[in-house]
């Protein structure tokens, strides 16, 4: 089956389940084409095993959106030859268990999940009265207004990694190579002329236009030091205005489970590269752990932003903290001479 690129929006919908039942939750899983630039990197057996896990316990499963990574993968024909033994695990499950399947930025083609895999897909699941899980990307302060150029430039980015056989992402200091390095140096030569550019628009009076290119880099940069696509703090207030107790995003990649001024923010991280998240809900408790390792995830990544330590920051400030000069960068020289990095 070949794939086409859908340019119709997922249609916004909500699906309501008592909490009578546990739920295991797992988001951006991103399976690819199997390729070198596949970041699911083969994790098939895992997940086939947290599969089995679900089903043992009698639990639903929740995606929690971006299974699939269409712009990396390009063909279905391909994700099926490559993942064919978890996708038919993943529709067997949805014919006992049941999966539902909550959109994300990344879900151009949401036949796939709701024809051939059979999940029940919505934008918005709520467990009981007071649980909202959605994938996330709707708080992104960047991508959320802007889906279809945030999908233009993951395509672009998809196939540079793919020309040069490499990963260009951040954070900075998991994939400290050469076309990474060189990559930040890039974009800071950019944004220099960016700053340029905005102090004529301002002089002429575009003030929200300069305002709008700052705000981008700003949140790109402030994902490599823990704020990743800026989305907590609205995440948060979203759910205190909706008298939300529990809010349940993917979309960040960075796992959670923290409360903050009377609400829970968990976050099921992802399942790429070396990463493989999961929360597990029953009997009223939160659990967000990672299956290969077993490590368990709790506020610890998510304290800095909450305490307020990244609010000041910018590209210019972490530049000269970081910047070390012939493309290296203090952060990863670190993790390089402790032998963690890349």
């Amino acid at each position: 089956m070949a794939y086409a690129w859908s340019s119709q929006p997922a249609a916004k919908n909500e699906i309501r389940l008592e909490d009578d039942r546990p739920v295991w939750c797992v988001s951006d899983i991103h399976l690819g084409n199997g390729s070198h630039s596949d970041i699911f990197m083969r994790k098939d057996a895992f997940l086939l095993e947290l599969l089995a896990q679900v089903r043992q316990s009698g639990a639903r499963l929740v995606v929690v959106g971006d299974a699939i990574d269409f712009h990396q993968s390009w063909n279905l024909t391909r994700i099926v030859e490559a993942h064919g033994p978890l996708l038919r695990a993943l529709s067997d499950l949805a014919d006992t268990n049941g999966v539902i399947y909550v959109t994300g930025n990344h879900d151009d083609d949401i036949n796939v999940y709701r024809d051939i895999l059979r999940f029940r897909v919505c934008s918005r699941l709520w467990i009981g009265e007071s649980i909202a899980i959605q994938h996330g990307h709707e708080f992104d302060p960047v991508i959320g207004p802007d889906m279809a150029g945030s999908h233009r430039a993951t395509r672009i980015h998809h196939w540079v990694e793919d020309r040069l056989h490499t990963f260009i992402r951040l954070p900075l200091g998991d994939f400290y190579n050469v076309g990474n390095r060189f990559g930040i140096w890039l974009a800071y030569q950019i944004w220099r002329a960016v700053s340029l550019r905005n102090q004529g628009l301002r002089r002429l009076g575009f003030n929200e236009l300069a305002a709008r290119s700052e705000r981008i880099y700003t949140h790109w940069i402030r994902s490599e030091v823990g704020d990743p696509v800026g989305m907590t703090r609205p995440a948060l207030s979203w759910a205190a205005s909706h008298g939300v107790k529990t809010v349940i995003c993917g979309h960040s990649h960075m796992p959670g489970n923290l409360v903050h001024e009377g609400v829970r923010y968990c976050n099921t991280g992802s399942w790429t590269f070396n990463w493989a998240q999961y929360l597990r809900y029953e009997g009223g408790e939160f659990t967000v752990k990672d299956w290969i390792s077993g490590r368990e995830y709790r506020d610890e990544l998510y304290r800095p932003l909450l305490d307020g330590d990244l609010d000041h920051l910018d590209f210019d400030r972490w530049w000269r903290n970081q910047y070390l000069g012939w493309f290296r960068y203090r952060t990863g020289e670190l993790r390089r001479e402790l032998g963690v990095s890349k």
